[in-house]
């Protein structure tokens, strides 16, 4: 088994009312505007569709607050470079970024115990800066940040929006446990609480995160992917929006589509699974900010 990097311990004045209770704060930070084909590849490159660029603010009972992703800055067009911005189109209105979100919750970038990044696209990184030295830890996976380090477009990417950062970005594991569409996962915290799943093809390390009901949701049969309570995935871009899985179809942007189907086939299984309480794709347009508890 593969030891978690972080050991979990708490203070007991982190802890929730409800001692097993999961609140997962979906948000909407900014737009971006693509090509439509770009997220259901059956679509016209010639017509634009407009997406919410989605971060999740996850409060756990036991691990605490937990950002993942970190969405468009307020700045995000002074920043990206123009090939970037001819591409994504980002609009961020005043009030929309995570980190004015969570002060209209009370929740500074300091009270954050953990940011994690499923990938590296600036769409989820642009705001990186907000909580850079703020937050108790932003953490990657090692995979991801080699990969896109050696791929030519992301290069720009990375050095444009994180590589100031980059000295405190932990990259503390790969994946290494049988979990997900390749059997290739990570525990983050060693009790199967919070499952980041290795769910290549949009990049070669994106990953998924799977927030379980902790510490009572243990594998009942971790190699079929059966859990044994209530669970959540934060899909990123392994699909666009829940259209992609229902039909099978991949977004145009990604880099191995084979994979990409792959894993997308991997979010329909768990979908079916009744204690699923849903799977949320970063750009669904369908989706709307709320507040999930379970």
């Amino acid at each position: 088994m593969v030891k978690a990097w972080y050991d979990g311990q708490r203070e007991e004045g982190v802890r929730m009312e409800k001692d097993n209770e999961i609140r997962l704060h979906i948000l909407h930070c900014g737009t971006i505007t693509i090509p439509a084909n770009m997220a259901y590849i059956k679509d016209s490159a010639l017509k634009r569709v407009t997406l919410p660029v989605s971060v999740y603010l996850v409060e756990h009972p036991v691990h605490g607050k937990i950002l993942v992703e970190t969405g468009l800055s307020a700045d995000c067009n002074e920043v990206m470079p123009k090939y970037l911005r001819d591409f994504y189109r980002p609009q961020v209105e005043k009030g929309q970024t995570a980190k004015e979100q969570l002060a209209a919750m009370g929740i500074r970038p300091e009270d954050i115990d953990l940011v994690l990044i499923t990938h590296n696209d600036v769409d989820h990184t642009c705001a990186l800066k907000d909580f850079a030295g703020k937050a108790k830890r932003i953490v990657m996976a090692e995979h991801e940040y080699f990969w896109s380090c050696r791929t030519v477009y992301r290069v720009r990417q990375v050095w444009e929006t994180y590589m100031p950062y980059k000295d405190i970005i932990e990259r503390p594991f790969y994946f290494g446990t049988a979990q997900g569409p390749i059997g290739r996962g990570f525990d983050l915290f060693g009790d199967d609480s919070v499952l980041c799943i290795a769910c290549p093809g949009h990049t070669d390390g994106q990953m998924a995160v799977m927030i379980n009901k902790a510490p009572s949701g243990r594998f009942v049969n971790a190699a079929d992917g059966i859990y044994g309570n209530e669970f959540a995935i934060l899909a990123s871009d392994v699909a666009f929006s829940q259209r992609n899985i229902d039909d099978l179809v991949i977004p145009g942007y990604g880099f191995a589509r084979k994979r990409q189907r792959k894993s997308i086939q991997w979010l329909k299984t768990m979908q079916a699974d009744p204690k699923c309480v849903g799977i949320f794709c970063s750009h669904d347009a369908n989706v709307t900010p709320q507040t999930i508890e379970y």
